[in-house]
Order: C-alpha cells, then structure tokens, then sequence
C-alpha cells in the first residue's frame, strides 16, 4: 500500500535521526558515572473472615520496586511488581518497563504509557518500545508494540473468562515548537491479530471480531503576547468493526471512504468519525477568562485510549478572579452540553453545565471554601413524538461549604472543620409528579473534624462526627458515625504509631446496621535506608436483624508486614 509505503520511510528517518543524534556525548566528563536509587519494598498479606467465606487469600506477598540507574546522565527509571497472583490469561498483573533519558532523547522499553495526543495515543498501556527526541524545537515520537493479549481462559480455576484478541498497533508524532508554542501532527493504527482468536466452543465468542482503527489528528498549543492562549486537538477515526468481514465496501456509498480504500483496508463495516475541541483564553495578573468548545461525533473512539465520552457537544466560558494578598479566590464555568451531534436518535439531551468555586481567608484563623454546581437536563424530541412519560426535564444542584479554624499556639495547634454538603436531583417530568412515589432525591452529609496536636511532644488526637442522609423514591436512608485517633512518633522519630477507630450505625425502614473499623499502623525506621511497617485492619459488619439470612454479621481481619529499601548511590 502506498501509505504503508510512506510510513514506513518517515520511520525509517526518525529511527536514524535518532540513532545519529545519540552518539553527541561531548560532555560525558561533567556527568556523574554511575548512580543508583529508588525504592525496594517486600509485603506479606494475611487475611481472614469469619462468618462469610474468605474473600482472598489467606496469605499472600507483594515485591515491588521502582529503581533508577544513572550511567553518565542518562536516567534509566525502571518499575516492576511481582506478586504470587500474576495469571496469564489477561493483562499480566506483573509489568515492567522503564524510559531511559538522555538530554533531550528518551526511549522507552516494555510496559508504558504513553500520550501523544488526548485523541491517538492517549495512556493505554503497551508492551514494546519506541522513543521521543526532541533537538531544538522538533518534536518528534514513536512506539510499537501490543495494546492487547489474546484472553481465553483462566488457568488458574479454569473457569470462562471475557477475552480479547491480541492487538498491535504503532503511533507517531511529528511537529514543531515548544511545550507552550507547538503543532503536532499525530497517527495511530491498530489491528486485532484474528489468528488469536479464542475457542469458537465458548460462549458468545462470535461476537467478538477482530478490528482495525487508524486515528489521524492534530494537537496546537500557542501563547500570544503573553496574555493570550489558544489550544485545540482533533482526529479523524476510521475503525473498522470487523476486517474478515465479507461485506464489500461497494455496499456502502461514503465518498471520504471510497477514496481512501486504496490505503486502507477497508470492508462494510467500516466508518470514520471526528473528535474536536478547541479553547482561546486571556489571563491577567489576578484574573481571566477562557472559552472552550467540544465536539465528539457519536462512535468516535480510538484504540490508544480505554474511553471516550462520545456524542457529546458543549460549549463552555470559564472566567477567575483573585485578589493580590491571595485571601479570595474565585473559579467558575458556565455552558450548554447536548447529545445526538449527527441528529440520528430521536431526542435530544440538552443540559446546563455550571459551576463555581469560591476560597477565602476571612481572617488569619478563619478560612471558607465554597463549590456550587447546578446541572440541568432537558430532552426534547426532534422527528417523532413520544409519550409525556418517557420526557426528561432534571436538575441536579450540589452544594459544598467547607468553613476552618486553626490556632497555632507554641505547644499545641487546635483545627476545626466542618463540612456540609448538599446536592439535590428534581425530576420535573409531570407524569412521575402523578406517581406517589416521584423520582426526586435529596443527599446531605454533614462532617465535623476536630483535631490537635502537640509539636513538642510529637503527638496528635483527631476526632470526628458524620451524618449522612438520603431521601427519595419513597425511601429514607441515613448513616451517623463517630472516628476516634491518633498517631505518635517515639525513639527520636524512628518509630511512628498510629491508631483509628471508627463505628457506623445505619437506618432505614426495614431496620438498623452497624459497622465498626479499627486499624493500627507502625512504621520503624532502622536508619537511613532500612524501613519496617506493620499494619492491622479489623472491620465487623452487622446489617441487622432484618436481612441477616440474606447477608449475615461477619468479621474480616487483615494484617500486614511490609520491609522497604531506600537506597541511592
């Protein structure tokens, strides 16, 4: 294919752009020649439950480390877990992978998670390689390897699993600039290996296909006489849902795709799909102000990223407010959301989206935070009526005021803090108003925290009060609860002890429950780079007489020995 053919000669030219560059080690006499930090923990897990069958295993061990190895300035971080649960028939559990820098060149090696754009490569964790070199103001990445391994069956319990074929894929950037002054060109393409399919003899498995997706997009970022900034991605999606599939493409009249079918393999099943969004801002010393718009066409979804929000459209203004001595702050958006972009379902969701955040030192005790947020949704029908019944006209109003109060004294430092929250979800569809039991739900919980600590002594006592309560459909349901605690640190601060307890009494119309927590933690310092932890956890759950035959009082205990290496040369 042509564009294979493209492709591959733009690798090929970064590979050697980048191995050629690696060899300036003109200042390798000023670089340090060998370092090594990190950390190195092992943890032992015991666990046990009686009343219910255990819900983990009785022991367990978890090695994990995140080492660092410096050799003449490159930093070479690697990242690894090894525990006695890893399987194989799914995302291995045990991962390892590490990005090695040099000035401004970095590979990358195994497990990784990289982002090139919020619309191609987006986090999803692949197992390959790949690098990014950035001389000057080129900015220039690549990485292949597998997104996806093929899952069959758990080979550990031999039971039925979800599964996946095996995937591949490879991303690219290409642009120009700096981290505030940038334009980057991005691409994508992924495909299931069909070869790997699972045994069609289990369950549903025809209804998994094999699938192919290349992503083409853009990312700008640009700052204008300092005070204005303008930002905006955006890609073009074609996926195709299943490449053996036998239905041609000359079923399918799409001029866009038609002309692309000599670059791609393209079937009956495939479609494209667009993804934007753009924001221009002004910012002054103590105040701004931004604009953004999205846009996602329903479908849009690339094989870089876990999840996209698609069929989505908004349109945003965000200004802040601050003033000099930093005692107000004040953040807010305002805008309009809707579903059904390409007018294909037959409602519409439109929704007010808004918010604002509001912090101030009243005075040099005395602090309050404010967040406020009303959401409304409405749905209205476009070609076909409907009944009243299925309309869809919300509001959903929450509301956090956080007020604080400290005295720092020479031996002792008292806080006190309350928190109330409020939100609310009314349901304006007249046909429910009717109904004696609406769909309107009202939320309160209200925190109060109390705590004190002794500076000198090494000491501090917390102590708190909750109250949550729900309302709605009928039903009534509230938690009230108390948490005791502390923490002391002995021996010259080698040794740090800590203690909480907490016990929770819930009520509804059918009864009454009762939770109680207790944990205890203490951390040993033997010097420098030695630690040793041991924690215990104890958690009895009582639902009540009520629903005992269905879910009965239990008890659950965990403990856990843990030993950690700092070390750094």
């Amino acid at each position: 294919m042509k564009f294979s053919l493209w492709l591959c000669l733009l690798v090929a030219l970064i590979v050697k752009t980048s191995t050629t560059l690696a060899q300036d080690l003109s200042n390798l006499q000023a670089q340090k020649p060998i370092g090594f930090n990190g950390t190195l923990e092992l943890r032992g897990i015991y666990y046990n439950a009686s009343g219910i069958a255990n819900r983990r295993d009785p022991f367990t061990y978890l090695l994990s480390g995140s080492p660092t190895v410096s050799l003449y300035g490159w930093s070479v971080p690697f990242s690894f877990t090894l525990s006695k649960d890893d399987r194989a028939f799914r995302q291995p559990f045990n991962q390892f992978g590490m990005s090695p820098t040099y000035k401004w060149i970095t590979l990358h090696a195994g497990y990784r998670n990289v982002t090139f754009s919020p619309f191609t490569l987006a986090g999803h964790t692949m197992l390959g390689g790949g690098f990014e070199i950035n001389p000057g103001k080129l900015r220039v990445g690549f990485m292949y390897g597998r997104l996806n391994r093929a899952t069959v069956i758990d080979t550990t319990t031999q039971s039925l699993v979800p599964f996946s074929f095996s995937r591949k894929g490879m991303a690219a950037k290409l642009g120009y600039g700096t981290s505030t002054n940038h334009f980057d060109l991005n691409f994508l393409h992924a495909k299931d290996d069909s070869t790997s399919r699972p045994d069609v003899r289990l369950p549903d498995s025809s209804n998994v296909l094999a699938a192919a997706n290349t992503v083409l997009g853009y990312s700008m970022k640009f700052t204008l006489f300092k005070k204005f900034s303008i930002e905006s991605d955006g890609a073009a999606s074609i996926y195709t849902r299943d490449i053996n599939s036998p239905i041609t493409f000359d079923s399918i009249a799409d001029p866009t795709l038609q002309r692309m079918k000599g670059l791609l393999d393209i079937n009956g099943t495939t479609e494209w799909f667009l993804a934007f969004n753009a924001g221009i801002g002004y910012r002054e010393k103590n105040y701004g102000i931004k604009v953004n718009y999205r846009r996602i066409e329903p479908d849009f979804k690339t094989m870089g990223a876990y999840f996209f929000a698609n069929d989505v459209e908004n349109l945003t203004i965000n200004p802040n407010f601050s003033l000099p001595n930093g005692k107000l702050r004040v953040n807010a958006s305002l805008g309009i959301q809707q579903d059904n972009v390409n007018l294909q379902k037959q409602a519409t969701n439109k929704r007010i989206i808004g918010s604002g955040v509001i912090g101030a030192e009243i005075t040099d005790k005395l602090g309050v935070d404010i967040n406020y947020s009303n959401f409304s949704n409405n749905q209205r029908p476009n070609t076909l009526r409907f009944a009243d019944s299925l309309k869809i006209v919300q509001t959903t109003q929450t509301l956090n005021i956080m007020p604080r109060y400290t005295i720092i004294g020479e031996r002792m430092t008292h806080m006190v803090m309350l928190s109330v929250n409020l939100s609310g979800m009314k349901d304006y569809n007249s046909y429910f108003e009717q109904e004696a039991n609406n769909r309107d739900i009202n939320t309160s919980q209200y925190l109060l925290n109390y705590s004190v600590s002794f500076p000198s002594k090494l000491l501090s006592v917390f102590a708190s009060l909750s109250h949550t309560a729900m309302e709605g459909a009928g039903t009534e349901t509230s938690y009230s609860g108390v948490t005791l605690g502390g923490n002391y640190s002995m021996a010259k601060q080698k040794l740090q002890t800590g203690l909480n307890g907490s016990v929770m009494q819930g009520n509804t119309s059918s009864g009454k429950s009762m939770i109680i927590n207790g944990s205890m933690n203490l951390n040993y310092r033997v010097n420098n780079w030695q630690s040793i932890r041991a924690s215990f956890f104890l958690t009895n759950n009582n639902p009540g007489s009520v629903i005992t035959g269905v879910n009965p009082t239990f008890t659950e205990t965990r403990g856990e020995l843990a030993y950690q290496i700092n070390f750094g040369l």
